[in-house]
C-alpha cells in the first residue's frame, strides 16, 4: 500500500482551476520532487498532499485513509508524523523562537516536562545550526535564520514525512549544505520526503523520483534527473 495516494485530485480557487485531475502514488521511504514553473501548481499539490488544502474533487489517502475523513485521533497522529517547511518559514510573529518551537511539542507531548521541552528545543536548534537567543522574535532574525527555525520546528517531533517548499531559499551556501546533510540523514533512516524546489544543487543531492507539473497537470516522471 502506498503511503500517499492522490486519486484524480482537482483544486480550484477563486474560479481558477489550479490542479487538474492529478493521480500520484508516493511510497514509504521515497523522495519525490515536484518541479515546474512558478504558478504551475506544484506548491498547491504539496499542500494538498499534506492536508493543508482540501481537494475540490478527488481524494488523498494516507496509509489507505482519506485525510479528509480521518477521526480526531487519526488526524492528530497524521499531524505528528508529517511536518511542513514553508517557503516563507511561516513562523508566528507574536511568539518568540522558544515559543514557536514549543508549539508543536505541546499537543503531541502533553506529559513532557518544561525542562525536557527546553532541552529538546536546544538540541534541535543545535542540529539545524540556529545559535541566536531563543527570546528573539522572527522579525529580529534574517530570512535564513527564520528558515533554520522553521526546520527546527518541523523536526522537533521526529516526523516520518517532510513536506518541503523551496526549503533552501534564503539560506547561504553553508546553511543549505547543512540542511541537505540533515535531509540525507533523514532519508537514510527510511523516512519520506516530498519537496518543491528550483535549486538544481538541492535536486541533484536529493535525487529520487521527479515529476514535472505544468498548468496543474502531471506531465513527466523521471528517476534521479534534473
Amino acid at each position: 500500500m502506498s503511503l500517499f495516494y492522490a486519486d484524480d485530485v482537482k483544486f480550484s480557487s477563486r474560479n481558477k482551476q489550479i490542479i487538474n485531475g492529478i493521480t500520484l502514488s508516493v511510497e514509504r521511504g521515497s523522495v519525490i520532487g515536484l518541479l515546474g514553473q512558478s504558478g504551475s501548481g506544484k506548491s498547491t499539490l504539496l499542500k494538498l498532499l499534506s492536508g493543508i488544502l482540501v481537494p475540490s474533487a478527488g481524494k488523498i489517502l494516507y496509509d489507505g485513509i482519506d485525510i479528509q475523513l480521518m477521526s480526531n485521533v487519526q488526524n492528530k497522529m497524521f499531524r505528528r508524523k508529517c511536518s511542513f517547511v514553508f517557503q516563507d518559514s511561516a513562523l508566528w510573529a507574536n511568539q518568540d523562537i522558544q515559543q514557536n518551537l514549543n508549539l508543536p511539542l505541546q499537543p503531541h507531548n502533553p506529559l513532557m516536562s518544561q525542562k525536557d521541552r527546553l532541552d529538546a528545543i536546544h538540541e534541535i536548534c543545535n542540529i539545524v545550526g540556529y545559535t541566536r537567543p531563543l527570546n528573539l522574535r522572527p522579525v529580529d532574525l534574517s530570512a535564513g535564520e527564520q528558515k533554520k527555525v522553521a526546520f527546527a520546528r518541523a523536526l522537533i517531533n521526529k516526523p516520518d514525512v517532510l513536506f518541503l517548499d523551496e526549503c533552501t531559499e534564503s539560506l547561504d551556501r553553508k546553511g543549505a549544505a547543512l540542511i541537505i546533510k540533515l535531509l540525507l540523514d533523514f532519508k537514510e533512516k527510511g523516512n519520506t520526503i516530498i519537496y518543491v524546489s528550483h535549486n538544481s544543487t538541492f535536486i541533484s543531492e536529493m535525487q529520487g523520483t521527479l515529476y514535472e507539473i505544468e498548468d496543474g497537470f502531471l506531465k513527466t516522471e523521471g528517476k534521479d534527473e534534473i
